[in-house]
């Protein structure tokens, strides 16, 4: 039984890297710490707030604030993931739900901006969620 469960938690994580293993690319150009928000795009009357620090090894942390101005609920969560790119397309693996969610993106000529338009976020299609991360300072 033990080893049945362990063959069910290390199966999916093989075929996750082998899916990708030799692809992935970290674009100097995303590594540092940005920050972004969006409002009402995914949940209509939630505002969402974050920071995601990229490292040049693929591993990143995301602290993600989420608020409802109608009944003033906050949800925080810090999540550890991992990320690259490849083909002009960015990916962010969500350590959590074990989901990558898959974006067109383009940094600006000055490096300060990334502007993102999704593929694939966290089970569904959809090419209507769009945001821009701004490059916070380096420490």
């Amino acid at each position: 039984m033990k080893k049945i469960l362990a063959l069910m938690l290390i199966l999916p994580t093989m075929a996750f890297s082998q899916k990708f293993d030799g692809k992935k690319e970290y674009d100097k150009k995303m590594v540092g710490c940005w920050k972004g928000s969006e409002e009402g795009q995914q949940l209509e009357d939630v505002n969402k707030y974050w920071v995601n620090c990229r490292l040049e090894n693929g591993k990143s942390v995301l602290l993600f604030v989420a608020f409802n101005p109608k009944n003033g609920a906050v949800m925080q969560s810090t999540e550890n993931g991992i990320w690259w790119t490849s083909k002009g397309r960015y990916y962010e693996f969500h350590k959590t739900s074990g989901l990558t969610d898959i974006y067109k993106y383009e940094v600006s000529p000055d490096g300060q901006f990334a502007r993102f338009e999704s593929e694939f976020i966290i089970g569904k299609n959809d090419s209507s969620y769009k945001f821009t991360d701004e490059k916070t300072e380096d420490l």
